[in-house]
């Protein structure tokens, strides 16, 4: 299946947001209550079962959470370092930090893993997936609270840190994966929770469609731009180069695919709940998938 008709479902959810908003059916409050259930409940709900299914007892799974998270910090901090020198508003340098560091790696990424790598790498694949998106979550959301709300202490803002529903649901869905539980009530309670989490990325993008009307690359091209190389290009570069030089390894072709994954719809999620670079963070979203069109079929060609 060519790349194009992976993401082509993403632009018509993302078209029918837009189209709706054009003709009026959709008004501004929608965007804001498909975000705002989104953010408590189905991003929560898809963060509580991935991380429910994976195996941690595994200890061949410690090694590919250890290899993402080296990778996906690294990169998380020299992007933060950049940021922290620069002249820009704290606004901008949380908008660019977020779509920099979070990528499709759910949505996208596990059809294009089976389409480049095969079938057998897909139980990997969905650990790194699961990686990849949910630490540079838990970053951004302290970024925020740092760049964006510098009135309150430290101590302050950690509290609020833990107590996000985000971050609350990575706890929880982390202590889960530990207790093998055999009965179909919790199995039935696990099935709600799935369900409830495949609705995050439709909502999401929907509510996007309906944000971007008369918007779209209207200014700050610069910027969008720069989010989608950093996410699509220089990520998967620096895994390359990280797994070459530093781990010595040569067999890491999911790791960057799943690091050219474009600007994750969970971005925008956060953006419009916290109230910062909205704009932004849609306008790179759209074009760091027409990036991705060209990108992801070199890296599968590469690795």
């Amino acid at each position: 299946m060519p790349t194009f008709l992976i993401s082509l479902p993403i632009f018509l959810i993302i078209f029918s947001g837009w189209l709706l908003k054009k003709y009026k059916i959709v008004t501004d409050d929608w965007v804001h209550i498909l975000n705002q259930f989104a953010y408590y409940i189905s991003l929560p709900a898809l963060i509580i079962t991935s991380l429910w299914s994976v195996d941690f007892l595994n200890k061949s799974s410690w090694k590919f959470v250890f290899l993402s998270l080296t990778t996906i910090i690294l990169f998380s901090l020299l992007v933060f370092i950049i940021l922290s020198f620069s002249n820009l508003s704290h606004s901008k340098k949380t908008a660019i930090f977020l779509g920099a560091t979070v990528g499709n790696t759910v949505y996208m990424g596990f059809p294009l893993i089976e389409l480049g790598f095969g079938k057998e790498n897909l139980i990997s694949g969905a650990l790194i997936s699961i990686i990849y998106l949910v630490i540079p979550i838990l970053i951004s959301i302290f970024i925020i609270k740092y760049w964006q709300d510098r009135s309150h202490k430290i101590s302050d803002q950690l509290k609020d840190f833990f107590k996000n529903p985000l971050v609350v649901s990575v706890f929880f869905g982390f202590i889960l994966s530990f207790l093998k539980i055999d009965f179909s009530f919790i199995e039935a309670i696990k099935k709600s929770l799935s369900l409830l989490g495949s609705t995050a990325s439709p909502v999401a993008l929907f509510a996007l469609g309906g944000f971007l009307y008369g918007k779209f690359l209207k200014k700050d091209l610069a910027s969008v731009f720069a989010i989608s190389l950093l996410k699509t290009i220089v990520f998967p570069l620096i895994v390359a180069t990280t797994f070459i030089y530093l781990f010595k390894l040569d067999n890491f072709g999911v790791f960057a695919l799943l690091a050219s994954m474009p600007v994750a719809v969970t971005t925008f999620v956060i953006a419009e709940k916290f109230n910062f670079g909205k704009e932004l963070i849609g306008n790179s979203i759209l074009i760091s998938i027409i990036i991705s069109f060209f990108a992801i079929p070199l890296i599968i060609y590469l690795f």
